[in-house]
């Protein structure tokens, strides 16, 4: 008798590992770290090679000019993969307790998912070109992240307040503080660019025929005041959305992971011809 042709076969052997646990409550505090230290170490550098004022300068100017422009990089691009991660992880743990089905809760956590999404490609934009380099696409980098960051605190603040789902953690403790954070996110964005343009708009009326650059803002120029309302309030932003991720941290040490380790085989119609004869003659 003749084997059969050489058909794969495909024998599997999967190994399961008890992953992780209560750990993933602590990445939004390593995403705090990331960014909040990454900021300072920025911050610092820039001061200190004379790159930008020390009062208050916006968050970009810190991470402007090297060496600190690689440090900021480096940070935001970790901070913004740990972010993912973070929406990620909240948004199957709205799936997992989403027991009843809800069409509505199911379309707001999938646009909190997209957005969230969008606001951390928006800080990879922000950290990989520096304002000095390419103003138009750092700037779309920026308005995706505070714009995409303040819709997904809305959507997730609205989460809490709904009484047909149960998260498995009450989210209503935490849905009024939520919404609060929102909408100081939302106003702190508007005063931010108002501000801006106003500020900008006076800086270059007195510096348009120098090369002044304007991360070197002082008191002695016009628009300073307005200047540091407008940062002031970019810094509000960036703390108020790291607050309102701390605040995932009880829903996330509650998610148990697994992860599944498999190995296919693929054996040859000949060899699994000659195995099947072996059985045979053992039984």
């Amino acid at each position: 008798m003749a084997p059969p042709p050489h058909l794969p076969v495909q024998c599997s052997k999967t190994k399961t590992l008890q992953g992780f646990g209560s750990l993933l409550g602590y990445l939004p505090f390593l995403l705090t770290l990331l960014i909040g230290g990454g900021i300072v170490i920025c911050y610092c550098m820039a001061v200190a090679y004379g790159h930008v004022e020390a009062a208050f300068p916006y968050i970009s100017d810190t991470g402007t000019f090297p060496p600190e422009s690689c440090v900021f990089t480096l940070f935001l691009n970790c901070a913004a993969v740990v972010a993912l991660a973070i929406f990620t992880l909240k948004y199957l743990h709205v799936v997992q307790y989403n027991r009843q089905c809800s069409p509505a809760v199911t379309r707001i956590n999938t646009a909190a998912l997209i957005t969230g999404y969008i606001a951390a490609f928006g800080i990879m934009v922000v950290g990989a070109f520096q304002e000095t380099n390419v103003l138009a696409v750092h700037v779309a980098g920026a308005m995706m992240a505070f714009i995409g960051g303040t819709v997904y605190m809305f959507l997730i603040a609205s989460l809490g307040f709904r009484q047909d789902v149960n998260f498995g953690v009450d989210e209503r403790q935490y849905a009024k503080a939520r919404l609060a954070m929102a909408i100081l996110s939302a106003v702190s964005f508007i005063i931010m660019i108002i501000c801006t343009r106003e500020a900008f708009a006076m800086w270059y009326s007195q510096h348009i025929d120098d090369d002044r650059k304007p991360q070197l803002w002082n008191k002695n120029d016009k628009g300073y005041n307005v200047h540091l309302v407008a940062t002031a309030f970019e810094w509000v932003m960036a703390l108020d959305l790291l607050a309102f991720l701390m605040t995932f941290s009880q829903e996330l040490h509650i998610i148990q992971l697994q992860v599944v380790l498999s190995r296919i085989a693929v054996i040859s119609g000949e060899e699994n011809y000659k195995r099947s004869l072996l059985r045979q003659m053992i039984l």
